[in-house]
């Protein structure tokens, strides 16, 4: 199955901005698995696991399936190409990586201020649209045999990804259609308001860096105010000495080199849900990411410009065992 790369616009009446409850929902009107990937800010390595994940995805069976990744909004270079380049190197098996970018900018900014400059505007329900048209593509592709005999078991064999822009509450593209519009200024979401009526769970990729646990924590509580469903953390280490002050080395011996603070990062999370679930916090109390499956942490990446064709292949077993994670979880949306 080959995406088209165009989207067409379909201008509509601008949604509200609702909250959920913390009530698991199940998608909607969408049989296969679907998962959004958010990240804690911008450059935590979203695109990085979710060329991972799709490639796991394609490894996983021996039988033909289809595996998606949809990037809703794009400003500047192209992390389709990213996903499509890591195909060949990383996957066994000759199932389908198909790569849909539906609003492109060429500007590399936040989507809000790119769609102004270049007066392209994109509303919140033209994003949504079109995403929700090409998710329907995906289930009714009449090339996949699996997909026209339209039961539960051959939709299990169909894998989308859909990674957002920037952070959690990072701004949305910008238009005139959009609610929150003014007479000065065209209106914009965040991306956790953007998606949040769809009710698709989330795969969420946390700050591996110092300091990085106080937006991880900040970003899942947004997420999960808007009734997401998050069902597996990933960070990636920094460099060991990455943001390290020499300065505050007390004893003045050794360096802090050894400080891995993705692990530690990973660790504090598994803490503050524990803590916050014996506290009976609402928001906290139905997630799973209380167990070393669903907060991993990958190793650090090696030096640009030094290909991760090596990195993917020493970690393909802990995508694999995060790909069969969300398999299994997916099930109790569709149940």
């Amino acid at each position: 199955m080959q995406l088209n790369m165009s989207a067409s616009r379909i201008i509509c009446r601008s949604r509200s901005i609702r909250y959920h409850s913390s009530k698991i929902q199940s998608p909607q009107n969408h049989r296969h698995r679907i998962h959004l990937l958010f990240g804690a800010n911008t450059d935590v390595g979203k695109s990085i696991i979710s060329t991972g994940l799709v490639c796991a995805a394609a490894n996983a069976s021996s039988i033909s399936s289809s595996v998606n990744y949809i990037k809703p909004l794009q400003c500047g270079g192209s992390d389709e190409s990213f996903v499509l380049s890591q195909q060949h190197t990383s996957t066994k098996n000759a199932n389908d990586i198909n790569c849909k970018t539906l609003f492109r900018w060429e500007t590399p900014a936040s989507p809000h201020l790119v769609s102004r400059w270049e007066n392209q505007p994109v509303s919140d329900n033209e994003v949504l649209s079109s995403l929700q048209s090409t998710l329907r593509d995906i289930e009714n592709d009449d090339n996949n045999d699996f997909t026209n005999n339209n039961n539960d078991k051959d939709m299990k064999s169909i894998t989308t990804i859909i990674e957002t822009a920037g952070g959690v509450l990072s701004p949305s593209s910008s238009s005139p259609l959009n609610e929150s519009s003014t007479k000065n200024h065209w209106g914009w979401s965040t991306q956790a308001d953007l998606y949040s009526s769809l009710h698709i769970p989330v795969i969420f990729v946390g700050d591996g860096r110092l300091g990085g646990i106080s937006v991880t924590i900040t970003s899942l509580e947004s997420l999960w105010s808007r009734g997401y469903q998050v069902d597996a953390v990933v960070f990636i280490e920094s460099a060991s000495n990455e943001g390290h002050d020499r300065t505050n080395d007390i004893d003045g011996e050794g360096s802090g080199d050894d400080i891995q603070f993705g692990k530690g990062n990973a660790e504090a999370l598994r803490e503050y849900i524990r803590m916050q679930k014996q506290l009976h916090n609402p928001k906290v109390s139905i997630c799973n990411l209380d167990d070393d499956k669903s907060i991993i942490c990958l190793p650090s990446l090696p030096p640009m410009p030094q290909p991760l064709d090596d990195w993917y292949e020493s970690n393909q077993d802990e995508f694999q065992k995060l790909h069969h994670l969300l398999s299994q979880r997916w099930t109790r949306y569709i149940a």
